[in-house]
C-alpha cells in the first residue's frame, strides 16, 4: 500500500473539539475487560488445499500436544528449509510450536524448552526471516517477551524490559521491515489503551506511544493487524479518530517521517457502519493495491480497497450471500500466481472461504456442515504458490 495520498493527521483545533467525547470513551472502555474467549478446551486443526481438495488434520491429536483456549495463533512458512510453523498458548499458558519438515508434524513446549514466563491468554505474532523465527506474545507479568530460533537454538527476550515498555494487554502484532530488517512490535498499554510500538533497529529496542503521537484511539478487543510495505508500517485497528463517534476501521501508519493516521470508513464511503468491536482484520498488498477485510456491526464481511489514492467499501456478504460472522478472528491472504484472492472465517462450526477467482466473489463452506471450529477464537493461514494453509481451533476436544 502507497502512502503518496493518505490523509495526514487531523487538524489540532478538530481533536481538540473531540477531545471530550475522547475522554468519555476512554472512562468507559477502561473498566471494560477485554472480551472473553469462551474456554473450550480446544485442539488446534490444519485445513489445507493441496491444488485439488480441502483436507482436515487435527494437529494436537497427532503431534499428542495440549489443549488451547484459542485466543491467539500465529503461523507462517520459512524458506529455504521449507517447513511450516504454527505456535500457541496451551491451556497453562505454555507456549507450542507444531511444525511440519515434510513428512511429519511434531510438537515443541518452548516455554519449558526457553525458560520463558506463562502466557498471559489472547493474541501472539510471529513472522520468519529466511529459516529464523520470530514469536512475541504477552506473559503473566504484562511484559512483551520475544522467543527467537537463531538456526541452532530457541531464546527468551524481555523486549519490555530491554525497551522500556509499558506493562501491556495481550493485544500484539508484529512484523520486520525490509530491507532493513528492523523488527516492530505493537500491543497495547493496559493502563491507558494507547497503542506502543516496541522498536528494534538492529542495535537496540526503544518504546513509543503511537496513540499520543497520532491521537488515533484503538481501545478494545484483541485484533490488530500489522503489515509492512517495505520500511513503511502500517497497523489497522478498530478504534476513534477525529472524523466519526463511530467505532471506525483505522490506518495508523509510518510515513518514513513521522505517525500519523486516516479513518478508512469515513474516507471510503459506502455504508459507514460501525466496525464489531471484537471480529478479527485481516489484508494484504496485491497488484500495487491494499484490501483489508473487516467485519462491521451488521455482522457483514466487508473488503475495503486502496487504489489509486483512493479506499472502497465493497459489503462481501451481500454480495454473494455469505453467512454472518460476529466474534473470532479471520484470516486473509493471496494466491500466487492465479491471481486469487482467499478470506476464511468461522460464521459456527464451519469454516467458509469467500474468494475472488480474478473476476467475481463466491462463498464456500469447506467444512460441509461436519465442523466444530470454535468460532470466537483465533484463525490464521497464508499460501505457498497456490497452496493454502489455515490454521483453526474446535470446540469438541
Amino acid at each position: 500500500m502507497s502512502n503518496a495520498t493518505f490523509a495526514a493527521i487531523p487538524p489540532l483545533a478538530a481533536r481538540q473539539a473531540l477531545r471530550p467525547t475522547f475522554k468519555l470513551l476512554r472512562t468507559i472502555l477502561l473498566v471494560l475487560p477485554l472480551l472473553p474467549i469462551p474456554a473450550f478446551a480446544s485442539h488446534l486443526h490444519h485445513l489445507w488445499y493441496n491444488n485439488s481438495n480441502w483436507q482436515d488434520q487435527d494437529l494436537t491429536t497427532l503431534t499428542g500436544g495440549a489443549s488451547s483456549y484459542g485466543a491467539g495463533v500465529a503461523a507462517f512458512y520459512t524458506t529455504p528449509n521449507q517447513e511450516l510453523h504454527v505456535y500457541y498458548a496451551d491451556t497453562d499458558g505454555y507456549i507450542h510450536q507444531l511444525y511440519y519438515k515434510n513428512t511429519t508434524w511434531s510438537d515443541t513446549n518452548l516455554t519449558a524448552l526457553t525458560g520463558s514466563p506463562l502466557a498471559l491468554v489472547g493474541g501472539l505474532s510471529g513472522f520468519a526471516i529466511g529459516n529464523l523465527q520470530y514469536l512475541f506474545y504477552v506473559t503473566v507479568d504484562q511484559h512483551v517477551h520475544q522467543l527467537n530460533y537463531n538456526n541452532v537454538s530457541w531464546t527468551d527476550t524481555d523486549v519490555t524490559s530491554l525497551g522500556d515498555g509499558v506493562l501491556a494487554n495481550p493485544v500484539i502484532s508484529a512484523f520486520p521491515t525490509k530491507p532493513n530488517n528492523q523488527l516492530h512490535v505493537y500491543y497495547q498499554d493496559s493502563n491507558a489503551h494507547d497503542m506502543h510500538q516496541l522498536y528494534f533497529n538492529g542495535s537496540s529496542w526503544s518504546d513509543s506511544d503511537l496513540t499520543s503521537a497520532t491521537g488515533a484511539y484503538c481501545p478494545g478487543g484483541q485484533w490488530w493487524l500489522g503489515v509492512a510495505t517495505g520500511n513503511l508500517q502500517h497497523i489497522i485497528c478498530a478504534g476513534y479518530g477525529a472524523y466519526s463517534n463511530n467505532l471506525d476501521l483505522m490506518h495508523i501508519y509510518y510515513n518514513n517521517y513521522t505517525w500519523v493516521y486516516e479513518d478508512i470508513t469515513y474516507r471510503a464511503g459506502g455504508s459507514r457502519l460501525p466496525i464489531f468491536p471484537d471480529s478479527g482484520v485481516s489484508g494484504f498488498a496485491a497488484a500495487n493495491q491494499g484490501h483489508i477485510y473487516a467485519v462491521t456491526d451488521d455482522s457483514h464481511v466487508h473488503q475495503f480497497t486502496y487504489a489509486r489514492g483512493h479506499w472502497t467499501d465493497l459489503d462481501l456478504s451481500a454480495s454473494v450471500g455469505a453467512p454472518d460472522k460476529t466474534y473470532g478472528g479471520l484470516t486473509a491472504f493471496p494466491t500466487t500466481p492465479n491471481g486469487q484472492f482467499h478470506i476464511f472465517y468461522a460464521p459456527g462450526s464451519d469454516i467458509y472461504q469467500l474468494y475472488f477467482n480474478g473476476i467475481a466473489w463466491s462463498v464456500q463452506n469447506l467444512t460441509g456442515g461436519a465442523g466444530q471450529a470454535n468460532l470466537y477464537a483465533d484463525i490464521k493461514g497464508f499460501a505457498i504458490g497456490n497452496l493454502q494453509h489455515v490454521f483453526y481451533f474446535d470446540t469438541q476436544n
